[in-house]
C-alpha cells in the first residue's frame, strides 16, 4: 500500500493502474471474499486503481457502471433525484455493504421500489476490491482498462406464473392503472397485465412507500415480487399480488 500511495502523490491527473492480471479477478463490494460480487476482471486487464484503503492481499480498484444500488427512501428528493452524500448499498438493507456515495454531478436512473428502499442503476464507477494471489506492480498509465461488470446483488425473475400458494415470487407483466366505469369498481387501483393484455393480478400497493413514484411505471413492463392470493371479494374471481418489490423489466 505504500507503493499506491507513492504513486498518487505523482500526479493528480495520471490514472495509476496495475500490471496486466495473469488470471481472471473477482470484485468484491468490500475487501472479504464473502462480500458481494460488484463486477470481475478478465485475465490481461491492468486494473485501475481507486484511492481508497485497501488490506495487505487486496486491491482497490475502479468498475465502470451501469451499477444496481439502493437508496432509503429518505434520501430522495421531490424530484426522485438521490440526494448528495447519500449512501448507495448494494441491498435494501442498512447492514448491507455501502459502495459509494451519491455526488453532485453522479448520474443515477430511477428502477423499482421494494419497501422503504428505492432501486437505481447508477451509471458512474464504483470501488471493488479483488483478492491477490501475489503482489503486482503499479504503473501509472494514460487510460483505465477495459472492465466486464458483474453479477447484480438483486435476484433475477424465476418465471412470470403464479400460484395461491401463499409464498413470494417474482412475476412478470406490464404495470397498469384500473379503470373504473359506472356502476363497477375495481378493488384496486392498479393490476398486472399479460402479453395479451389479459389481467394477471391486481396490485396491492400498500407495502410500497413513495407511493408517488408509481405514476413511473404506468404502461412499462415491470417485475413484481411479491405474494399471490385470491381475491377475498366472493362476487369477484382472479387473484391479487400483495406488492414487496417492483422493478422495472
Amino acid at each position: 500500500m505504500k507503493q499506491i500511495t507513492l504513486f498518487l502523490a505523482l500526479s493528480a491527473a495520471t490514472i495509476l493502474s496495475a500490471e496486466p492480471l495473469e488470471r481472471d479477478a473477482t470484485v468484491y463490494a468490500t475487501a472479504d471474499p464473502s462480500a458481494p460480487v460488484v463486477g470481475s476482471l478478465p485475465r490481461g486487464t491492468s486494473p485501475e486503481l481507486a484511492a481508497a484503503d485497501a488490506p495487505d492481499g487486496w486491491l482497490a480498484v475502479l468498475v465502470p457502471g451501469p451499477h444496481e444500488v439502493f437508496v432509503r427512501n429518505g434520501d430522495i428528493g421531490k424530484n426522485l433525484d438521490i440526494k448528495p452524500g447519500s449512501s448507495l448499498y448494494v441491498a435494501p438493507d442498512t447492514s448491507a455493504p455501502v459502495v459509494g456515495r451519491m455526488e453532485a454531478g453522479d448520474r443515477a436512473e430511477l428502477k423499482g421500489l421494494r419497501g422503504d428502499w428505492t432501486l437505481y442503476s447508477y451509471e458512474d464507477p464504483l470501488t471493488g476490491f479483488i483478492k491477490l494471489a501475489t503482489p503486482i506492480a503499479l504503473t501509472p498509465v494514460a487510460t483505465g482498462p477495459s472492465i466486464v461488470t458483474g453479477a447484480t446483488v438483486v435476484p433475477r425473475p424465476a418465471g412470470s406464473d403464479i400460484t395461491p400458494a401463499g409464498v413470494p415470487r417474482f412475476i412478470e407483466g406490464r404495470f397498469t392503472a384500473t379503470r373504473g366505469f359506472i356502476g363497477f369498481r375495481h378493488p384496486y387501483n392498479f393490476q398486472l397485465m399479460d402479453k395479451r393484455g389479459n389481467r394477471i393480478a391486481y396490485l396491492d400497493i400498500s407495502r410500497l412507500l413513495l407511493t408517488d413514484q408509481i405514476q413511473n411505471f404506468e404502461g412499462r413492463l415491470v417485475v413484481i415480487y411479491g405474494t399471490a392470493s385470491r381475491l377475498e371479494d366472493s362476487r369477484r374471481k382472479g387473484m391479487v399480488i400483495e406488492v414487496e418489490g417492483l422493478h422495472l423489466k
